[in-house]
């Protein structure tokens, strides 16, 4: 049921850089006050006292392939970012290329229809034969562009200054997969005999996302290019990062909770069920990253959700599908581990889940802010209870988690979208649908 007015009373709202304790007044999908005031409203949510915080934004989820619909889709990957979450999804391409107007609107369809939560989709995989498509899809509203320095999407090193001109020539961002091929290739040359998950992960080094890193940052700034380097794993591609922002401002990093959580020596136990690319690194990886998010040194914290059903994970080691479920755990888990386990403050949680995200989209702070004239995403955290994780309660449309048995505080006790109310006492309320495209605030952006 819609409402014209809604009323969020009694939350703990986490507002500038510190909570207020008040309500938030919703009038047309918009927060319209925030304050102590008890407005009269169609509808009234009492938040019990808990944290409230701007909807998560995840810049990075393969959430619809039509032709691998058996993974995830619209309905099931939204619904998982809801419960974890997530009021804004931006689809990243998973093995169809996103390069035509075709696709696009397919995809767009799809989520308009499918959606719990707003969606966005990233153009891509750009390479030389395909570059002209960014202004193409940028009129449509796309502002995201993946581009991968190496296999299997790889764009060859002299066509890349060509690509981030025109993804800079609309005002775009360049999210790169940034390894570097050459050293991967040697990499498989030493271990690809070996038929051992923990001989995968070491083919895919620090030194080639580090390499990497460092040549697209140059690349970047000859064309004044807005870089986002895509899901941070290691120590040195950070410090790569950091090289890189001494000469040049316009880059911005993400990273993902499997990075924050899995070391290669997991395999031992879970064996290609947490096989990704990047591939996991060290313990001393790990703690970088979380100083690294604790520092602001790395923007954004973003899923990187892509699972597949069994049959294609119980492979051998270098056939196997790369990729895990995620959404479902985003805020949950970084509340758990960043927050209650004083590794990052509130503030950065809410910087790399909403804040930062928004902006690097142009869209703060119309979204990833509770601000009066911000939009009604709304997260309230349930921070008092912890929820176990399972395969058999999650809405990912595969049959298993590498976060199986997890007990993690903070996941959604109420979530609007756009001041719709889609989960309300931890249950499902809403329906899909109710989501808007963000490429059409974009557009709208772009012309102001």
């Amino acid at each position: 049921m819609e409402y014209q007015s809604l009323l969020l009373r009694n939350a703990r709202i986490f507002t500038g850089r510190d909570f207020v304790e008040g309500n938030i007044l919703i009038e047309g999908g918009k927060i319209v006050d925030i304050s102590k005031r008890e407005h009269p409203a169609d509808k009234v949510i009492d938040a019990e006292g808990q944290p409230a915080v701007p909807g998560g934004i995840d810049l990075h989820a393969h959430v619809y392939d039509p032709d691998y619909i058996q993974n995830e889709d619209w309905k099931t990957g939204s619904l998982a970012g809801a419960y974890g979450g997530i009021t804004t999804l931006i689809d990243m391409p998973l093995r169809v290329y996103v390069d035509n107007l075709d696709v696009l609107r397919k995809k767009i369809e799809e989520a308009k229809k499918n959606s719990y939560v707003n969606y966005g989709v990233t153009g891509g995989f750009v390479n030389g034969r395909n570059k002209d498509s960014v202004t193409l899809l940028a009129k449509e509203g796309v502002k995201t562009f993946k581009v991968f320095t190496a296999r299997p999407f790889r764009a060859e090193d002299h066509d890349i200054p060509d690509i981030f001109e025109q993804i800079s020539n609309v005002n775009g961002v360049a999210i790169v997969h940034a390894e570097d091929d050459a050293l991967i290739e040697l990499g498989e040359r030493k271990y690809r005999s070996f038929d051992n998950p923990l001989y995968y992960h070491l083919h895919r080094t620090d030194n080639a996302e580090a390499l990497a890193i460092l040549k697209v940052g140059f690349y970047a700034s000859e064309t004044n290019a807005q870089l986002h380097i895509a899901h941070l794993s290691s120590a040195k591609g950070l410090e790569a990062v950091a090289f890189v922002r001494r000469y040049y401002g316009r880059v911005t990093v993400e990273t993902c909770p499997h990075y924050l959580y899995f070391t290669r020596d997991d395999t031992l136990r879970l064996g290609n069920y947490i096989k990704v690319a990047p591939t996991l690194k060290t313990q001393a990886d790990r703690e970088a990253l979380w100083r690294g998010l604790d520092a602001g040194a790395i923007d954004a914290y973003v899923s990187d959700n892509a699972p597949a059903p069994r049959s294609e994970k119980e492979k051998d080691a270098w056939s196997a599908w790369g990729g895990i479920p995620n959404l479902e755990i985003m805020m949950p888990f970084l509340y758990t581990f960043g927050v209650e386990g004083r590794r990052i403050t509130f503030e950065t949680f809410v910087n790399v889940t909403s804040r930062n995200p928004s902006r690097i989209l142009g869209l703060y702070p119309v979204k990833g802010e509770l601000a009066v004239g911000s939009d009604g995403d709304i997260v309230v955290l349930e921070t008092r209870k912890p929820r176990r994780i399972s395969a058999s309660t999650h809405h990912h449309k595969v049959d298993w988690t590498p976060w199986e048995g997890l007990e993690l505080k903070g996941h959604p006790l109420h979530l609007l979208v756009n001041g719709s109310v889609l989960i309300e006492k931890g249950e499902l309320v809403g329906e899909p649908g109710r989501g808007v495209y963000v490429g059409n605030l974009i557009k709208r952006h772009r012309k102001s």
